[in-house]
């Protein structure tokens, strides 16, 4: 029932500041916190900020020294095992997709 109220075209709650809209309360307040100008996590190592806990942990983990998760196939590291199988993805279509003219 929720999941059919995305595809109704008329939104209950629309945001003034851009187009969004959307029939999820929810969803609408955490939107708004998107254009609230005072960030309520702010990252000590660079000037990125937001207001949602889980984004700023994952922000975190970019500044750290170790790479936890790294690439067989290049120099690649990452802290977030999400990125690096993102990041082999590349090694992988590239396989795939070869030119016949320059390989």
């Amino acid at each position: 029932k929720q999941h059919l109220l995305t595809h109704i075209v008329f939104k209950d709650f629309k945001c003034g500041n851009c187009d969004y809209g959307t029939n999820s309360k929810h969803n609408f307040q955490r939107h708004i916190l998107k254009h609230k100008a005072f960030k309520d996590f702010k990252c000590s190592d660079c000037d990125y900020g937001t207001n949602f806990k889980r984004s700023f942990k994952q922000h975190i983990v970019k500044h750290k020294v170790s790479k936890d998760f790294k690439c067989a196939d290049c120099d690649y590291g990452t802290n977030r095992k999400q990125d690096l199988k993102q990041h082999i993805l590349i090694h992988k279509i590239s396989k795939i997709f070869k030119c016949a003219d320059c390989d």
